[in-house]
């Protein structure tokens, strides 16, 4: 018998199967989706840097870098300026001419180590070339104005001598050669005069040979001479502090002691890590009889370079005429014995030297010191080394006997009897 087939009404389980009708919006979405992944696959993908790779940073051009270095050193800004060598060095270590300017830069500067480095950086390179053996020589010359010990005019001379032969036509060679010549050996004025104006004739408008004229005036007493040329100097770039020190000193020298001081801190406000100017300071400010001014410049000048035995002779030296002697007992120890000094800084002394006069005052002016101060022992020692090691000087001798004689170990002489 056949059945009609059997339905269960209400069951999911039903078997005849109903159509859907379409939703245009879920097509939409879907289609949207998978052009959104097509878009991340092909397009944003490839794009995106890989993980935990560090992105080339664009380097710029040493070109761009040296006329930004020019700009800077021409507005006196010579930190910057020095930088960008250094950054230039760093694009390109094998580049002389790149350790040769900033050397040249630190002179200005007031770095004269450094300079000395990176000019023998530039000669290992390229030994024959011209600036960077003139560079160094130069700059050996300021580096003997702060540690005469450490620094070796005669090499100064033989490396400017072979930039001339290497380059005979360099006004900057010539100008530099000039300078060392004049302080190598102050009777060679003459030589070292040609030197400087042939320079200038070479290039009038070069910054070097300017103040290699104004220099070698300076050395020889033309003090008006050396002023226009400095003056010169200063026109072709107002911004060094190495000009306003030469003009500064030809004030010192004609007696204008202000204006002097006015040209020292114009100097050291430029060239901060320059201790020459606030030795000059302190210089100009004893000689006013302002010793308490004096001293803190000369102390200023130690902070900058604590391991220079010298700039604690300066101190010292203030410090005693400033009728401080137990400080200018500390100074002047440090500058002739040497020992340790703040933060673990290490000072060399200095041994006597009958060349070199200031160094004499130090040794006189510390026996003196710590005769004033009851220290006679040590006192008496320095007082024979004084008379021992330099009896040819008349000021030196003298002030052994003064040391003796406030000691009591001696008598002071008998005054003539006036009539």
């Amino acid at each position: 018998m056949h059945r009609p087939p059997m339905y269960l009404s209400g069951s999911k389980w039903n078997t005849r199967k109903r159509r859907r009708r379409s939703n245009p919006g879920r097509i939409l979405f879907l289609l949207l989706l998978i052009a959104g992944v097509i878009y991340v696959e092909r397009v944003v993908v490839p794009q995106t840097p890989p993980l935990f790779v560090v992105t080339p940073i664009p380097t710029r051009s040493p070109a761009n870098i040296i006329l930004e270095a020019d700009s800077l050193f021409q507005a006196g800004k010579l930190a910057q300026a020095e930088q960008a060598y250094q950054e230039a060095i760093f694009i390109d270590p094998q580049e002389a001419d790149y350790y040769t300017e900033l050397a040249r830069i630190q002179v200005f500067a007031g770095k004269y180590s450094e300079a000395v480095t990176n000019a023998s950086n530039a000669i290992l390179l390229d030994p024959d070339y011209a600036i960077a053996n003139a560079v160094l020589g130069w700059a050996l010359i300021f580096q003997s104005e702060i540690e005469p010990e450490s620094a070796d005019i005669l090499e100064a001379l033989r490396k400017i001598e072979k930039a001339v032969e290497l380059n005979p036509n360099s006004a900057l060679v010539r100008a530099y050669y000039a300078e060392v010549i004049i302080d190598e050996n102050v009777a060679a004025f003459q030589q070292a005069g040609e030197q400087a104006q042939l320079a200038v004739q070479m290039d009038p408008n070069l910054l070097e040979a300017q103040r290699a004229v104004g220099y070698v005036w300076e050395r020889t007493g033309n003090y008006d001479r050396a002023f226009e040329a400095y003056q010169n100097a200063l026109r072709i770039n107002p911004n060094l502090a190495m000009i306003h020190i030469a003009l500064g000193n030809m004030y010192f020298n004609n007696g204008e002691s202000r204006s002097a001081i006015d040209s020292y801190i114009r100097a050291s406000t430029l060239a901060p890590q320059d201790v020459i100017p606030l030795r000059l300071i302190a210089q100009a400010y004893a000689r006013d009889g302002e010793f308490g001014k004096a001293s803190q410049y000369a102390q200023s000048a130690v902070d900058l370079k604590p391991a220079s035995p010298r700039l604690h002779g300066d101190l010292g030296r203030m410090y005693y005429k400033n009728t401080d002697y137990d400080s200018a007992i500390e100074s002047l120890a440090l500058a002739i014995h040497g020992g340790p000094y703040q933060q673990g800084v290490q000072v060399a002394g200095l041994p006597l030297d009958p060349g070199d006069p200031v160094l004499v005052e130090f040794y006189y002016m510390y026996g003196l010191a710590l005769a004033k101060q009851g220290q006679c022992d040590l006192a008496a020692d320095l007082s024979e080394a004084l008379i021992t090691g330099v009896p040819d000087n008349e000021i030196a001798t003298f002030n052994a006997q003064e040391i003796l004689i406030l000691c009591g170990l001696i008598d002071p002489p008998e005054e003539p009897e006036t009539t």
